[in-house]
């Protein structure tokens, strides 16, 4: 596969014509490429999906679906899986990119909070605790 920055000459070289030009298998759609992050992290981390599913609040068969790529997950659900993976800051960025939400941006006092705990290596619990604290949404 083509890395990023080949694939942004490209488009740069061949604009509107860039879809024509390339193969599709050097592309893959939002929900296959979170799937292969996610399953890269679990295997970085040796979680399992049970383990997710123990650590977040999204069911079983939800986890399984959003794991296989079959679909997706907003973003709160996203950050859910995030602290379950233990996954850092810059890590959850790209979880959130790649799922198609928006990442935490510091300047929203919800989202400020929320990296903070991903920064303390909170879990779920502690993290909806210090969101409730501040009077936020809960994840």
């Amino acid at each position: 596969m083509s890395g990023t920055g080949d694939l942004f000459e490209m488009i740069d070289r061949s604009g509107a014509g860039f879809l024509e030009k390339i193969d599709d298998q050097k592309l893959g759609n939002a929900n296959s490429l979170l799937s292969s992050y996610i399953y890269e992290k679990m295997d970085k981390y040796d979680i399992t999906p049970r383990d997710i599913v123990t650590k977040t609040n999204i069911s079983q068969s939800h986890v399984y679906q959003i794991i296989s790529g079959k679909r997706g997950a907003g973003r709160d659900k996203l950050i859910e899986l995030a602290l379950a993976l233990g996954l850092d800051l810059d890590e959850t960025q790209l979880l959130l990119t790649l799922g198609q939400s928006g990442t935490l941006y510091p300047k929203v006092r919800r989202d400020a909070a929320i990296i903070c705990c991903i920064k303390e290596h909170m879990d779920l619990y502690e993290t909806n605790e210090c969101l409730k604290k501040i009077n936020e949404n809960e994840l």
